[in-house]
């Protein structure tokens, strides 16, 4: 009885393992997955993944029928273009055969997915074929080949947030390392599944962190079983996951996981706590063998049984005890495919009650049905192990077959190198006398180009001379021609020179006229002053006025034609006078200027101007303040030096 007990932590440990790719999901699951497949439209495509994961569905219903529907998932991949889809339905058989006890076929699904995988270049399908890899390998004894497998997974699938096989991953890893004792590291990727987990939220995978968690706790608690908190938080752990799945009950596929949990805690405070502590654990059996039966787990109903009768014998209640063991057998009876083992240790368990209870013949008929299972088991322990030899037989010929394709290979990549070589030995030889050839007709060509080209400079040489010849004929027209110009030019400027100058005494001739008739207007208004100071008026007198202005008329107009001669002398005088005063400046203002630049005194100013000099002070006083100037500054020196600092333009020159 009390071995069935000792193995069953065992048992969960191995089952859990071996269940989280097994994917048994629940009946709701498997009906959601048929209503998918009956949805109109559905492509190809979602076809075969929901195929697939309707064969990872009916995994523990019915492996024969999960086979069937990968298989026709793998069919139907086989006409799409994409070889991503064949290659993850062959993974999908690599666990489905090796379930089902055929190694060698599964290796041979395994090979052909990653052959597909590797042709179709998805990264993520890379890496669950890889993971695979490393499932397979960690079921067939290669753990370290198994680490490696997982690892490359992890490499390829860390550029894809949300890798679903990243917590499967990470819960192999902690698995693989709590069986090396290597609890530091497996709680490390214990961590790391659960909060691989976390980020995807999915109540399974968060299920599977949590047990990965409280299985590493347990593995230190039993190092050292002094550190009671290592105890609290496996059971901690393993307490969350169960509240998972009774929060989650209808979204979670591996229910079988949560009765080896719900047992597991069980055995736990069936172990380390007060008999206080056995309605506990009896809440937990509960659990364990309801899921057990439900999702078809022999060795959960088998333990469940086993560990209450247990409960029962310590009671002294063996017939109780009995009957559980009865129950268990009858459970594990129900079963298509009783499980040998089981069957072996429930017979031994009830041989040990029928003898404490003083039962020696019936302790005898179940010890021979204990020899019996026992025989059967060990028969079928050691087909399985011829199975595993001759799988592990092939899987080394395979690899010895795949050493020597490598080694051809090798071998037939040297022999390539050397043809290699030859092929280009031989073009460079050829290339060599190809060159040679097409260097010496090379050669040849330049040799008759340069003489054509010697031909034809001496050609150009004489050209060129005689071109130069006329060049320097040209030149001396030229250099001729413009000794002719710059003659001519000369006598220009000489003959304006003359010109100018004669146009400048005409214009002093003319303001000296016009300064003449000044003075007779002046004479003429003095003589009008006497005639007005008669006072005996003549009749006639108004007519003389009359002539004698429009005589003064006639002086002005002479006046005005002075002063455009004299703005042709000095086109800007007048006008930059106005710009300085402001256009200011009036038409008297403008002779008072022009009589003061030419030289003239106040007093013969007056005289032209026929007003006294006291005006003529008054008048330069308004001409200094429209100008601008200071006090102290002499209308004269100004109007000089105004002069001077404007000079006849180029134009009125000419």
């Amino acid at each position: 009885m009390n071995h069935i007990l000792k193995t069953r932590v065992v048992i969960v440990f191995v089952a859990l393992f071996s269940l989280l790719t097994a994917s048994s999901f629940a009946q709701t699951v498997q009906d959601s997955l048929k209503r998918v497949l009956q949805q109109p439209g559905l492509t190809p495509e979602e076809q075969v993944m929901t195929r697939i994961r309707m064969g990872r569905a009916l995994v523990d219903g019915s492996r024969k029928d999960a086979i069937a529907s990968t298989r026709t998932a793998l069919e139907m991949s086989r006409s799409l273009k994409d070889k991503k889809y064949e290659a993850l339905a062959h993974s999908a058989l690599v666990s489905l055969e090796y379930t089902a006890e055929d190694t060698a076929v599964a290796s041979h699904h395994l090979d052909t997915a990653f052959r597909l995988a590797r042709e179709s270049g998805d990264q993520l399908t890379l890496s669950s074929i890889w993971y695979r890899k490393g499932w397979l390998e960690s079921r067939t004894g290669k753990p370290h080949e198994a680490v490696k497998s997982f690892q490359e997974s992890l490499k390829l699938g860390k550029s894809f947030p949300g890798n679903v096989y990243e917590t499967n991953v990470y819960y192999n890893l902690a698995a693989i390392y709590a069986d090396w004792n290597d609890t530091e590291t497996q709680y490390r990727y214990a961590k790391a599944c659960l909060a691989s987990a976390m980020s995807r939220s999915d109540p399974d995978d968060i299920c599977n962190g949590y047990q990965a968690m409280a299985t590493s706790f347990e593995y230190q608690f039993n190092g050292d079983t002094a550190k009671r908190e290592l105890l609290d938080s496996a059971l901690y752990y393993n307490r969350k996951a169960i509240g998972v799945y009774e929060a989650n009950a209808q979204r979670i596929s591996f229910r079988s996981m949560i009765a080896l949990l719900a047992l597991n805690t069980a055995n736990l405070y069936d172990q380390f706590f007060p008999r206080t502590y056995r309605d506990t654990a009896q809440h937990y059996l509960d659990i364990a063998l309801k899921i057990g039966k439900e999702t078809d787990q022999q060795e959960v109903v088998a333990s469940c049984y086993g560990m209450m009768s247990t409960f029962a014998m310590n009671d002294g209640n063996y017939n109780q005890a009995s009957d559980l063991l009865l129950a268990g057998l009858i459970a594990l009876k129900t079963y298509p495919v009783p499980d040998n083992r089981l069957m072996a240790r429930l017979m031994e368990a009830l041989s040990d009650v029928a003898e404490r209870k003083g039962d020696l013949p019936k302790a005898l008929e179940y010890a021979r049905e204990y020899s019996h299972y026992y025989a059967k088991a060990f028969d079928a322990d050691r087909m399985a192990i011829a199975k595993k030899l001759e799988a592990q037989y092939q899987a080394r010929q395979r690899e010895q077959e795949l050493v020597t394709l490598q080694e051809k290979a090798a071998f037939n990549r040297k022999l390539n190198i050397v043809y290699i070589g030859l092929i280009v030995a031989c073009l460079v030889a050829l290339l060599y006398l190809f060159r040679s050839y097409h260097f010496r007709l090379k050669t040849t060509i330049q040799q008759q180009q340069l003489l054509e080209k010697e031909k034809q400079d001496g050609v150009l040489q004489i050209r060129l001379k005689e071109e130069e010849a006329m060049r320097l004929q040209l030149e001396k027209q030229e250099a001729e021609l413009q000794a002719r110009l710059q003659t001519e030019e000369a006598a220009r400027l000489q003959a304006e020179q003359e010109l100018i100058q004669t146009q400048k005494e005409q214009l002093q001739k003319d303001l000296l006229a016009g300064t003449l008739q000044v003075e007779q207007k002046n004479e003429l208004l003095e003589t009008l002053q006497e005639k007005l100071r008669d006072k005996a008026v003549q009749p006639d007198l108004v007519k003389q006025i009359s002539r004698m202005i429009e005589t003064h008329k006639r002086m002005d107009k002479n006046f005005e034609t002075t002063r455009t001669e004299f703005e042709n002398i000095h086109p800007e005088f007048f006008r930059k006078l106005q710009e300085k005063a402001g256009n200011n400046l009036t038409k008297l203002d403008l002779k008072h200027c022009s009589y003061i630049s030419i030289g003239l005194s106040t007093k013969e100013i007056a005289s032209h101007l026929g007003v006294a000099p006291k005006s003529i002070l008054m008048s330069r006083y308004r001409i200094k303040q429209k100008l601008g100037l200071a006090k102290e500054e002499g209308l004269d020196a100004w109007l000089m030096a105004w002069r001077e600092n404007n000079p006849l333009s180029e134009d009125a020159a000419g």
